[in-house]
């Protein structure tokens, strides 16, 4: 049970936590990379897909759309809308004296959410 650890095998556990959040930053580096030099010799040399035994590897064409100034403004004004409601809404929540409708239904702070691993200063690399 995670609740019994001890503060050895606690220290044990966020230094492999730590390690492997640093190297699967460098493995999702390096394989960023590979990828870029794979879609780049496919595309040098025409290619849409290669095959391995139990793998099929394909290049994938991706619409790049470029939509009109109308619609980018009204985009904005609406994305501006929903976040001007959303902190009314979350401060209508936070004030006792409201009673009207536009007000969250709950605001909850989970303590426990998630791990942030943050180097300190001065340590080294």
């Amino acid at each position: 049970m995670t609740q019994n650890w001890t503060e050895d095998y606690l220290e044990q556990e966020l230094i492999k936590y730590v390690e492997r959040g640093a190297l699967l930053k460098q493995l999702t580096e390096e394989h960023k990379k590979q990828g870029e030099a794979i879609r780049s010799h496919y595309e040098a040399n025409t290619l849409s897909s290669c095959g391995l035994d139990n793998h099929s590897v394909n290049v994938v064409s991706k619409q790049k759309i470029e939509y009109s100034d109308k619609y980018r403004r009204e985009k904005t004004r609406s994305d501006e809308q929903f976040a001007k409601a959303r902190e009314l809404e979350e401060e209508n929540f936070r004030n006792p004296d409201y009673t009207g409708p536009d007000q969250c239904k709950s605001l909850e702070v989970n303590p426990f959410n998630h791990l942030q691993v943050v180097r300190r200063k001065g340590a080294e690399k």
